[in-house]
């Protein structure tokens, strides 16, 4: 298949999606995850794709909306996979996000390890707590920034 030259130039001029899965990437079978496909600059269409096939997608309803949630489950071992998303802002659609490979178990994951065990969880909910408070005050920071500005501005009018 050739892609038209027009087509080559725009796919990839788009950032990278970043993905990342909730709670975590081995989900006991019954349970549920969520992949969380984002973008800074927003999008038109996000897709979940699993092994380069649609999985489901999700359409923008918002100008300032920068991330889709897709929610799957309850698990089994067919959902484990390797997954990946991909955004389409008009015109263009982006380059593949990093992938991610979804475990499916019968165990509890719940547990702790034992001592030694190589398989460690990166992410715990506390430090998605600490992630997300890091987020909020940057934001404060920036939304005190601009007010300042415009604060500024309209006082010079």
């Amino acid at each position: 298949m050739s892609l038209h030259p027009d087509t080559m130039l725009a796919l990839g001029s788009l950032p990278r999606p970043s993905i990342l899965a909730e709670p975590g990437l081995v989900i006991r079978q019954g349970h549920f995850v969520a992949f969380v496909c984002s973008n800074p600059s927003g999008y038109d269409i996000f897709c979940l794709e699993k092994k380069g096939h649609k999985v489901m997608d999700k359409e923008n309803i918002g100008s300032s909306i920068t991330e889709a949630r897709f929610h799957l489950g309850p698990v089994n071992e067919s959902t484990a996979g390797i997954y990946c998303c991909v955004y389409k802002k008009e015109p263009n659609w982006s380059l593949h996000s990093e992938t991610l490979e979804l475990k499916v178990t019968s165990e509890d994951v719940t547990k702790s390890p034992n001592p030694g065990s190589p398989e460690t969880p990166v992410f715990t909910l506390q430090s998605y707590t600490v992630w997300n408070g890091t987020h909020m005050a940057l934001a404060g920071v920036i939304l005190f920034v601009l007010g300042v500005i415009i604060g500024e501005y309209w006082h010079k009018e």
